[in-house]
C-alpha cells in the first residue's frame, strides 16, 4: 500500500515539473493519469470477494410451488449462503439442498432436507470456514443440488426403496440358501462316492484274499468254555486266529452250550459273535470234561471225526458223556 502511494506522489510531482516544458502530445499528457488510475484500481482489487456462481435472475426462483430467495453475503469475515423458502402449495413440501464453498485448496459442503408446511416460510443460513488463501484465491460459493418434492412423493419413494431393499434381501437369502443346499448336496455326493469307493475296496480285498480254512479243534472248544466260565489263569487263546475262535463259538451256540448270537457273512463264514453266558448243558459238559480221563475219551472221538464234526454230532457226544454223570 505505501509503495503504491509513493508511486502516485512521484507521478504527480513529475507532472507538475513538466508543466513549464513545451506542449506535449495527447498520449504524453494522459500517461500520468493512466498510471494513477491503474494504481488505484490495483489497490481496490486486493479485497477478496465471493465468486458469483448464480446470476441475479437465479437468486429468486419458484420450483413446484416453493418460492426461494437466495443470497451469498460476506458477513463478519465469513461467507454465507442464505435461503428464504415460502410454500405456496396446499401440501407439505420437502426441499433437499446441497451448498458448497471452495477455493483452490479446500472445500466445504452442507446438506439439508427442509420440510415446509403449506403457507410456511423457512430461512436457512449456512456459514463456511473456507477463506481466501495466501494467493488471494476467490472463494467459490454455489448450490450443487436442489430438489423439490412433496412429502407424499418422499413417502412413496421411501416405501419403494424399502420394498426394493426387501426384495434384494430376499433374493440374497434365496441365493445363499441355494448355495448352501448345493454345497450340502455336493458334500453328500462326495460321501456317497467315498462310501462306494470303500465298499469296492473291501470287496476287492475280500476277493483277492484267500479265505482262511478253519479245522475243527476239540481243544479250542474246551478252552473257550473255560474262558467263558472265568477260569484262572485264563486260557491262552492267542495261538488261535479270530476266524477260528468265531467259528468254534458258533458251533458251541448251535450245540446249545453257549447262549449268544453269531453274525455270518454271505458265504456262511462267521464275521463276529455276541456272547451272553454258558447254558445249563454247557456248564454240565464243562464239569464233566474237567476229568482228564473223560476228556481224553472225548478228544479221541472228536479227533477221529476231524472236520466232519458238526454241532449236532458235538451235542450227541456231550449228551453221551454227561448221562453217566447224572
Amino acid at each position: 500500500m505505501k509503495r503504491a502511494i509513493s508511486f502516485l506522489i512521484r507521478g504527480i510531482a513529475l507532472w507538475q515539473k513538466n508543466r513549464r516544458k513545451p506542449r506535449r502530445s495527447a498520449r504524453q499528457r494522459l500517461l500520468p493519469a493512466f498510471v494513477a488510475t491503474c494504481l488505484l484500481f490495483g489497490l481496490s482489487a486486493t479485497k477478496l470477494q465471493a465468486q458469483r456462481v448464480e446470476s441475479q435472475k437465479e437468486k429468486t426462483v419458484t420450483i413446484r410451488g416453493v418460492q426461494m430467495k437466495k443470497d451469498t453475503p460476506y458477513i463478519g469475515g465469513n461467507y454465507h449462503y442464505q435461503m428464504e423458502l415460502l410454500n405456496i402449495t396446499n401440501e407439505t413440501m420437502v426441499v433437499d439442498v446441497e451448498v458448497a464453498f471452495s477455493n483452490d485448496e479446500i472445500s466445504e459442503t452442507f446438506e439439508d432436507s427442509i420440510h415446509i408446511d403449506p403457507g410456511q416460510t423457512v430461512n436457512r443460513d449456512w456459514i463456511t470456514k473456507v477463506h481466501g488463501t495466501r494467493n488471494n484465491t476467490i472463494v467459490g460459493v454455489g448450490m450443487k443440488k436442489l430438489r423439490v418434492r412433496s412429502q407424499r412423493e418422499v413417502g412413496e419413494e421411501n416405501r419403494s426403496q424399502a420394498e426394493r431393499q426387501d426384495r434384494q434381501f430376499a433374493q440374497k437369502a434365496a441365493a445363499d440358501y441355494a448355495r448352501q443346499q448345493k454345497a450340502a448336496e455336493e458334500w453328500q455326493k462326495q460321501m456317497r462316492e467315498l462310501a462306494e469307493g470303500n465298499r469296492r475296496a473291501v470287496q476287492a480285498r475280500v476277493k483277492n484274499t484267500a479265505v482262511e480254512p478253519v479245522h475243527f479243534d476239540i481243544e479250542l472248544i474246551k478252552l473257550l468254555l473255560l474262558d467263558m466260565d472265568g477260569a484262572k489263569p485264563r486260557p491262552d487263546l492267542d495261538r488261535f486266529s479270530k476266524t477260528a475262535q468265531n467259528h468254534h463259538w458258533s458251533v458251541l451256540m448251535d450245540a446249545g452250550l453257549v447262549d449268544g448270537a453269531a453274525i455270518k457273512n454271505s458265504d456262511g463264514t462267521v464275521n463276529s459273535v455276541m456272547l451272553k453266558k454258558l447254558t445249563p448243558p454247557g456248564r454240565a459238559f464243562l464239569a464233566v470234561i474237567r476229568d482228564e480221563t473223560v476228556w481224553k475219551q472225548i478228544a479221541e472221538k472228536a479227533g477221529a471225526e476231524g472236520d466232519k464234526m458238526t454241532a449236532t454230532r458235538l451235542k450227541e457226544i456231550v449228551d453221551a458223556v454227561s448221562s453217566p454223570a447224572k
